[in-house]
């Protein structure tokens, strides 16, 4: 009786030294569990991001020099634009084509002396637009350097003071050319920095005093926040 219980506690001894030495080595043998799938969150953006039809805003600061005959005076004045910015644009791999216009509102204003300091000119630009052709290159996916070309308006009140003095007004009329960049955050969403420089026409306006001749030349410096449709 004493003998088979003995053999009994040594079987059982025997089986959990046996499980103890081999759950290890189960354990070490499972497979590792796969990975999860790696995703990249930033789509790559579209070969043609500068394509399409476009709207925004633009905002900037703008200064007009006027030479004024016949006496051989000038004036100078300075302020702010703003207003909307529109156009369409062509790409095909790097090379963009488009065709732009803007129409802004203008507090350009300051003043100058004529007829040897008894007459003072203060122009006043109130409204400006443009329409121009762009032509440019994507350096990189998202960045695109591009040059216009095109024609230009602005308004302008011209009153003069001192002998013969009065009030006047007039439309100016000219070519503008200009370059800049702009950066597309994402398809849709874009900003821009751009220059114009604006040769206008002279422009000839009659007050009690006598005929005074205006020719003003505009730089516009603006960056713009569009949106591409």
């Amino acid at each position: 009786m004493r003998t088979r219980l003995n053999q009994a506690w040594a079987l059982a001894a025997v089986l959990s030294a046996s499980a103890a030495a081999s759950s290890p080595a189960s354990a070490t043998d499972l497979p590792s569990p796969p990975l999860p799938p790696s995703y990249d969150a930033t789509p790559l953006p579209p070969q043609d991001v500068f394509e399409g039809w476009w709207l925004g805003g633009t905002l900037g600061g703008a200064t007009v020099s006027y030479d004024l005959a016949p006496d051989g005076g000038g004036a100078t004045t300075e302020g702010v634009v703003g207003g909307l910015v529109g156009g369409y644009s062509w790409q095909s791999g790097p090379l963009v084509l488009g065709v732009e216009g803007d129409i802004m509102a203008a507090d350009v204003s300051g003043n100058g002396q004529f007829n040897s300091g008894l007459n003072q000119v203060s122009p006043s630009i109130d409204a400006m637009a443009d329409l121009r052709l762009r032509a440019g290159v994507a350096v990189m996916p998202q960045v695109l350097l591009f040059a216009t070309f095109g024609g230009a308006w602005a308004n302008a009140d011209l009153p003069v003071s001192g002998l013969g003095a009065g009030s006047g007004s007039t439309d100016f009329f000219g070519w503008s050319v200009g370059g800049g960049a702009e950066v597309a955050f994402n398809p849709n969403w874009a900003a821009r920095f751009d220059y114009q420089f604006t040769d206008f026409n002279a422009e000839t306006v009659t007050y009690p005093g006598g005929d005074l001749e205006l020719d003003p030349d505009a730089s516009t410096y603006r960056g713009s926040l569009i949106y591409r449709f």
